[in-house]
C-alpha cells in the first residue's frame, strides 16, 4: 500500500512540473537572452573602436555580431551601416598595404644626415630594382634606380616614365660610375617627386643589357611627410 502511495505522489509531482514543450521554450529563451547579452558586449567594443577611428577593428566586431548574433538588437542596429563600414575597412587595409611597400630610414653618413625612402619594383624580373629617394645635408636630393646587379646599359640616355593617370614622358637618366653601386640617376629629381604626390602606379622603361625593361612601382602609399629635408 505504501508503495502505491509513493508512486501516486511521484506521478502527481511530475504532472505539476513544466512540460517538455515548456522546458524547450525556457531553454530557447535563456539562449536568446544570453546571445543578446553577448551581442551587446561586442557592440560596445564595435562602437568604441569606431569612435576611435579604428575602422578595421570596428568592422571585425561588426562582422562577428552579424554572423554570430544575426537576430540580436545589436545586429539590427549595425545592419544599416554595415556595408559602408566593411568597405571603409577594406580601403584602410589596402592603404596600409600600399604604405608598407615603402621603407623610410634616417642615418648619419658621409659627414651628414641622410634620409631615404625606397620601394621595390613589381615587374617580377630579376634582379629586383629599387626606386630610391635620398636627401642628404651635404649631397642634396637624389632619385635613382638601384638594381641588385649591373643591368643598365647606358651612361647618359633617356627613359620613359608613365603613370596610371595616362601621362607619359621622356626623362633624362645618368648611370653611376661606381661599379659597387650601379645606379641609374634620374636627372630631374623634383619632377619625379611631384609625380609621386598624385600617382598610384609608376612605370619606368629603361635600357638594360638584354633590351628594355619596364619597372613597375605601386607608389600610392608614398608619404612625403616621412621624407623631408633633414
Amino acid at each position: 500500500m505504501k508503495a502505491v502511495i509513493v508512486i501516486v505522489i511521484v506521478l502527481l509531482l511530475a504532472a505539476c512540473g513544466p512540460s517538455a514543450q515548456e522546458q524547450r521554450a525556457a531553454a530557447q529563451a535563456a539562449a536568446a537572452a544570453k546571445a543578446e547579452r553577448e551581442a551587446a558586449e561586442q557592440a560596445v567594443l564595435y562602437q568604441r573602436n569606431l569612435d576611435a577611428g579604428e575602422i578595421e577593428l570596428a568592422a571585425a566586431y561588426a562582422e562577428l555580431i552579424m554572423a554570430r548574433y544575426p537576430h540580436s538588437q545589436a545586429a539590427q542596429s549595425i545592419a544599416p551601416g554595415f556595408a559602408a563600414i566593411r568597405e571603409q575597412a577594406k580601403a584602410a587595409k589596402e592603404t596600409r598595404r600600399l604604405e608598407s611597400l615603402w621603407t623610410y630610414q634616417t642615418s648619419a653618413i658621409g659627414g651628414g644626415t641622410q634620409r631615404t625612402a625606397t620601394i621595390y619594383s613589381e615587374d617580377g624580373a630579376s634582379p629586383h630594382v629599387q626606386l630610391v629617394l635620398r636627401q642628404h645635408t651635404k649631397w642634396g636630393l637624389s632619385v635613382f634606380l638601384l638594381p641588385g646587379s649591373d643591368i643598365f646599359r647606358c651612361k647618359r640616355c633617356t627613359a620613359t616614365l608613365t603613370t596610371d593617370q595616362g601621362a607619359s614622358s621622356r626623362i633624362a637618366v645618368t648611370k653611376s660610375t661606381s661599379k659597387e653601386n650601379p645606379a641609374l640617376f634620374i636627372d630631374d629629381e623634383k619632377a619625379l617627386l611631384r609625380v609621386l604626390e598624385t600617382a598610384q602606379q609608376v612605370t619606368i622603361e629603361v635600357p638594360v643589357n638584354d633590351g628594355q625593361r619596364r619597372l613597375q612601382f605601386s607608389v600610392a602609399g608614398y608619404q612625403s611627410k616621412r621624407f623631408v629635408t633633414p
